[in-house]
């Protein structure tokens, strides 16, 4: 379908450039319209990091860059450990993480049921829309640090790795939200954001875009792996299969232990089949309909290209810098 990016003031936080760039390549190809909203103030809040609209969900995004085991706690400050034992405090001077998230989410839920009356521009619903009803999550960036020790309680605050929150943004759903695209659009019109105009996913992301982007992204809900990077494999080839050691792991049982394998060759991304049970397809039109069994030595892969190894199917996301 398609992505709006709406902003309040562009991040110079290097975390947070990437995730939005994450988030804007990982929905683009997914079958709903989503509309995000960056850095921006809902009424007297505190300036929010990110939310997330969807038809029927609503999702509000506290961002952390950690790569440290963290612990935290609904109380006092949350900490990052070092490999050494040594401890840091995040963002001292502020909130702890999960303060900040449950202020946010009163100050969106305030802002939306003081102007549900401008808000809802279409008179078509069957239900009224649920403003209370938002997922809220600190997200952290690259992902959760293992062995972390997260416990708040049983508030509606959940602290995920990015990609999960990128798959719950798929699969996550509420009976209570029913948006329709006017009205997702006319919400960050109302607060005062700006929009940016792309037209597709690979085009120049402001100054955001990185050198070069290559990844898989899941087209079904059921996968474990939303979104897997090949750019960042640094020319060593990515083996996909069922069984653990595998760089992606697919846990179906139709996916054979040792799948298929992709890696560089000539500057392309290929696919090679290791005679798997159930095979591994390419649709070069994004069609699942249209598609083509691997089975020479290597199938040579484009941008948008719908890869299928057995019943698990991705879309591959390519860009390339000006320069290369």
């Amino acid at each position: 379908m398609s992505v709006e990016i709406w902003y309040g003031d562009k991040s110079h936080h290097e975390a947070e450039q990437k995730t939005l760039l994450e988030l804007y390549q990982y929905l683009h190809p997914q079958q709903e319209h989503f509309v995000l909203l960056h850095n921006f103030f809902a009424g007297q809040s505190n300036e929010i990091d990110l939310v997330v609209l969807k038809q029927n969900g609503v999702f509000l995004a506290e961002l952390k860059h950690i790569w440290d085991r963290i612990v935290g706690r609904r109380e006092g400050n949350w900490k990052a450990i070092n490999d050494d034992g040594s401890e840091i405090i995040l963002n001292p001077d502020r909130p702890n993480p999960f303060k900040q998230a449950q202020r946010n989410y009163h100050s969106w839920k305030n802002w939306c049921q003081a102007n549900a009356k401008e808000i809802s521009t279409d008179q078509t619903h069957l239900h009224p829309m649920d403003w209370t009803e938002v997922m809220t999550c600190i997200v952290l960036y690259p992902d959760l640090p293992p062995d972390s020790d997260i416990a708040i309680g049983d508030w509606p605050v959940q602290a995920l790795g990015l990609p999960a929150f990128l798959f719950a943004l798929v699969s996550r759903s509420s009976k209570k939200v029913n948006l329709s695209h006017r009205e997702m659009s006319h919400i960050p019109q109302l607060i005062g954001l700006k929009r940016w105009q792309l037209a597709q996913p690979t085009e120049k992301l402001s100054d955001w875009q990185p050198a070069s982007f290559a990844a898989l992204v899941a087209r079904g809900h059921m996968l474990s792996e939303p979104l897997y990077r090949l750019d960042k494999a640094n020319g060593k080839t990515i083996t996909v299969g069922r069984e653990v050691g595998n760089d992606l792991i697919i846990t179906s049982p139709t996916v054979s232990r040792h799948h298929a394998e992709l890696y560089q060759c000539n500057g392309r991304w290929v696919v090679h089949d290791l005679n798997s049970t159930s095979g591994t397809f390419v649709s070069y039109r994004g069609n699942p309909d249209d598609e083509t069994q691997v089975q020479r030595l290597e199938f040579a892969l484009k941008d948008k290209s719908i890869v299928r190894f057995g019943p698990a199917a991705y879309t591959l996301l390519l860009h390339e810098s000006e320069e290369t």
